[in-house]
């Protein structure tokens, strides 16, 4: 089940003929599917990923904010996208949602491959099972890795070193022993044939099936974890024998328990969501950090304070989203001898990144007051030369507005960014933006 952020889950029972058109926008389900999606909008503690409502007298569920892979009780399973223009392209919207991820670090999303990016024709969850079979594939390639394991064990003849005070009376014929045995069966191991075993029931691409076929026929001497939970809390990073195994294994923590970032730890359903204001944020930090290499970039700086008490503590941090600062061989320069000399420094810009639709026909273009609130502040305590907000482009932004002025020394402009256009033509047209 496919469907945007902000989009509309009803019954279909509810809904007129006329209205079941499909659409990324609103998605018409059974009570079933509806009741069990609704459960979660009652989970104790839980984020709240979904909010209920009505719509002309009956239920309807409303998305929020959050993007990602969200599986209910009953084995449905919701890919939510960013939505990213009007009639949002499920292909479009899905490469904007792969290229954010690729810049989550906690977890194996940046080890993503040109050719998993452009395979947006495939379900998400597709996406990440073949990036899980690639890193596979891989490990068997280079030949699966073995250990010596001290067993304990029952011979007829004589292996290892013998236990006495192990020996049976009553089997004089056998021997208690205890050896090393070079095997497969470690810890490692068992994690990922347990992800091998649990995606092929659950993989429904084809191409998929088949290379997990493969997989479970190289790796049959390898048995499953017993308790993959446990096993991998119990798993260390200490044995560097294995370090070739950490993509493996960090998709197959993914794929099995699920990471996002919705702090939903007491529900029971499995998902790998996150805020999409988030994820925005960090891959507009990053892109500046990749292509601006000589500003110093600096993501959501907590330096500055906004006030001081009585006593003189600062108190409130300030947290601006992004302060960027030319890079030059000094960090001032005087121009000009003498008296009357003019003390030249390098510029101070403050970003604040909004995933939010900006609409040029609403008053004040839909831009909240607080927001200017915000960077008025971060401009008089960072004595900003320029402040920008920053919001992703659409149909109907496309350039930058015009700047607003606090007062004559101090300005904020709106500029977009795109998604869904190659990364070096965003950020060239927004240093012409700045710097023009």
């Amino acid at each position: 089940m496919v469907l945007t952020e902000y989009a509309l889950v009803r019954r279909a029972a509810d809904v007129p003929p006329s209205e079941r058109e499909a659409s990324l926008a609103q998605v018409c389900v059974s009570d079933g599917a509806f009741e069990e999606l609704k459960k979660l909008v009652f989970v104790k503690d839980a984020d709240a990923v979904l909010t209920l409502t009505h719509l002309r007298g009956k239920e309807v569920l409303r998305v929020k904010n959050y993007v990602g892979l969200l599986q209910t009780a009953d084995g449905t399973q919701w890919e939510i996208l960013p939505k990213i223009a009007q009639g949002t392209d499920v292909v479009v919207a899905r490469k904007c949602l792969l290229k954010m991820l690729q810049n989550v670090q906690d977890g194996p999303f940046r080890h993503l491959t040109q050719a998993q990016m452009q395979a947006a024709h495939l379900p998400l969850w597709e996406i990440f099972v073949g990036a899980f079979a690639t890193e596979m594939e891989q490990l068997t390639r280079q030949g699966i890795q073995k250990c010596y394991q001290l067993t304990e064990d029952t011979q007829p003849f004589l292996r290892g070193k013998w236990q006495p005070h192990r020996q049976r009376p009553l089997h004089q014929e056998t021997f208690s022993v205890v050896y090393d045995e070079f095997s497969a069966n470690v810890l490692p191991n068992r994690l990922l044939k347990s992800c091998v075993l649990y995606l092929s029931r659950q993989s429904q691409d084809f191409s998929n099936q088949t290379r997990l076929r493969r997989l479970r026929f190289a790796w049959d001497e390898v048995p499953p974890s017993t308790n993959p939970k446990q096993d991998f809390e119990r798993l260390t990073a200490s044995d560097r024998r294995f370090d070739r195994y950490q993509k493996a294994l960090q998709w197959a923590k993914v794929l099995l328990f699920g990471q996002g970032w919705t702090g939903q730890g007491a529900t029971p359903q499995w998902s790998l969501l996150w805020p999409t204001e988030r994820l925005f944020e960090q891959y507009v930090a990053r892109s500046f950090r990749r292509y601006w290499e000589d500003y110093d970039v600096v993501y959501q700086d907590s330096s500055t304070f906004l006030i001081a008490d009585h006593q003189g503590q600062k108190r409130f941090h300030l947290r601006p989203d992004l302060v960027l600062r030319k890079r030059t061989s000094s960090p001032t320069f005087l121009l000009g001898a003498g008296e009357g000399s003019l003390e030249v420094q390098t510029p101070t810009w403050v970003l604040d990144i909004k995933w939010k639709w900006l609409t040029p026909t609403l008053p004040h273009y839909g831009i909240d007051q607080s927001d200017l609130y915000q960077l008025y502040a971060y401009g008089r305590k960072y004595e900003a030369d320029a402040l920008y907000l920053l919001y992703p482009a659409h149909e109907a932004f496309q350039a930058a507005l015009p700047p607003f002025y606090y007062d004559e020394h101090l300005s904020v402009t709106v500029v977009p960014f795109d998604l869904t256009a190659p990364l070096d033509q965003t950020m060239q047209q927004l240093r012409e933006v700045f710097e023009g």
